[in-house]
């Protein structure tokens, strides 16, 4: 089975909805963004719509999930990731965006050290990654000895790499990334709202209590770069 084969069953939701906690980690400017994994490219559009973006460049490995949404982008490669010689300029993007893509790849820490190049020293990659630390996950596997595939979520039956906190960053300085902030996410709907709030309150007697999070938001520099304020 190839890499794309495993998207095939994959709602049209699954590529198409808009990252407003990407999208919140950006400034306004006419900034000019790379999405690695762009699906429909909705949320580089809504980025442009915020004037947080003066270029959208999207790379997507199912040419048919962009749609009508093709010719708003200032320009798209179609193929995966690993396997695609990427033309840019060096140091040229403001923004490389990696939402949920990094644990479907093969070799992320790879992939991350080659695009390093096109980012501006002044630049960020973005990224989503989950966390399998999760308590949803540690539970199902302390209680019922289950760690089961699912068609989304953190056991995502098309992930290929699984990451902790710790692992994540292990993976950005193999890649020769320094991280500048990594935060928690919790979803959305009521089980995301009920993780927040408990959080916020064992927070106080556990700090860094990993276990709630479901994603962690990352932003990072190339190594020995000065960061953005």
């Amino acid at each position: 089975m190839s890499k794309k084969e495993l998207y095939v069953d994959k709602g049209e939701g699954y590529f198409s909805y808009v990252r407003w906690d990407i999208i919140s980690l950006i400034p306004k400017g006419e900034h000019r963004i790379l999405e690695v994994g762009c699906g429909t490219g909705n949320t580089l559009i809504k980025l442009r719509e915020l004037q947080k973006a003066g270029e959208i460049v999207g790379i997507e490995i199912n040419e048919e999930t962009l749609q009508d949404n093709f010719n708003r982008l200032d320009a798209v490669l179609i193929g995966d990731v690993e396997e695609i010689e990427p033309t840019f300029e060096e140091d040229y993007f403001d923004y490389i965006i990696f939402a949920d893509v990094l644990e479907h790849l093969v070799n992320p820490a790879t992939v991350l050290k080659r695009y390093a190049p096109y980012l501006k020293e002044t630049g960020y990659v973005v990224a989503s990654i989950p966390n399998v630390k999760n308590y949803r996950v540690l539970l199902d596997l302390v209680l019922h000895d289950k760690f089961e595939y699912a068609d989304g979520g953190i056991l995502d039956r098309s992930h290929l790499r699984f990451f902790t906190r710790r692992e994540i960053h292990n993976l950005f300085n193999q890649a020769g990334l320094d991280i500048v902030s990594i935060q928690s996410g919790f979803g959305s709907g009521y089980l995301g709202n009920l993780d927040r709030r408990m959080n916020n309150s064992l927070g106080k007697f556990l700090p860094g209590a990993s276990f709630l999070t479901v994603q962690y938001l990352v932003r990072a520099i190339r190594g020995n770069s000065a960061a953005l304020p």
